[in-house]
C-alpha cells in the first residue's frame, strides 16, 4: 500500500493542477487533503475491477478536494460559473451522470427540493428519491429501496434517473441563473 502512495503522489499535482488551483496559500491544504484521497484509493482499490490505479486514485484524490472545497467554501455560484477545468455547472447538468446535480439538489436546497418533489412528481418518483437522498428518512441504497418498494434494482434506477432528469429539466427551464447557494 505505502508503494502505491508514494509512487502516485505527483498524481495528487496533477488533479489540483487540472482544477486550477493556484493560490499558494491555498496549495498546501488542497495537497493534503489530495494525499488524503490518496490514502482512501490505496485502502480501498480493488484489482479485479479491470482499472488502473491511477485512474481509481484520481477519481478519489478530485472527489476528496471537492469535498474539502463543499466544506469550507461557502459562497453563491451562477449556473454559468466554471467550477472545474473550464466546466460551468450548467454544462453538468447537461449530462447524463447525474452526481453533481444530486449534490446541489439534494443536499443543499432541502426545502426547495421538498416542494418540487410533492408538485412535480408521482408518488413511486417522490418515494424513490427521497429514500435514495435521505429526505425525511435515512438514505439507502436501490437494493434497499428495491426490497422495500417491491420493484426490481434496474426498475428502481430508471426511475430515479427519469425522475432526477425531469427535475433537472425544470430547474434549468424555470431559471437558468439560479443562485445556487452552499456549493463548493
Amino acid at each position: 500500500m505505502n508503494d502505491l502512495i508514494v509512487g502516485n503522489l505527483g498524481l495528487v499535482h496533477f488533479v489540483i493542477k487540472k482544477m486550477n488551483i493556484s493560490n499558494l496559500n491555498e496549495y498546501d491544504d488542497f495537497y493534503q487533503v489530495g494525499v488524503i484521497g490518496l490514502i482512501n484509493a490505496a485502502k480501498t482499490y480493488n484489482d479485479k475491477l479491470n482499472k488502473s490505479f491511477s485512474t481509481y486514485a484520481y477519481i478519489c484524490i478530485k472527489n476528496e478536494i471537492l469535498r474539502y472545497l463543499k466544506k469550507n467554501e461557502k459562497k453563491c455560484l451562477s449556473l454559468e460559473d466554471t467550477i472545474y477545468d473550464e466546466i460551468k455547472i450548467i454544462d453538468t447538468l447537461s449530462n447524463n451522470d447525474f452526481s453533481t446535480i444530486e449534490n446541489i439538489i439534494f443536499k443543499e436546497e432541502q426545502d426547495e427540493v421538498k416542494n418540487l418533489l410533492n408538485v412535480e412528481l408521482d408518488d413511486i418518483e417522490r418515494k424513490i428519491l427521497k429514500m435514495t437522498f435521505g429526505i425525511e428518512c435515512n438514505e439507502l441504497k436501490q437494493k434497499e429501496i428495491s426490497d422495500i418498494i417491491g420493484l426490481p434494482q434496474y426498475k428502481i434506477s430508471r426511475i430515479k434517473n427519469k425522475a432526477l432528469k425531469h427535475l433537472k429539466n425544470i430547474i434549468i427551464k424555470n431559471d437558468n441563473k439560479k443562485c445556487i447557494n452552499n456549493f463548493i
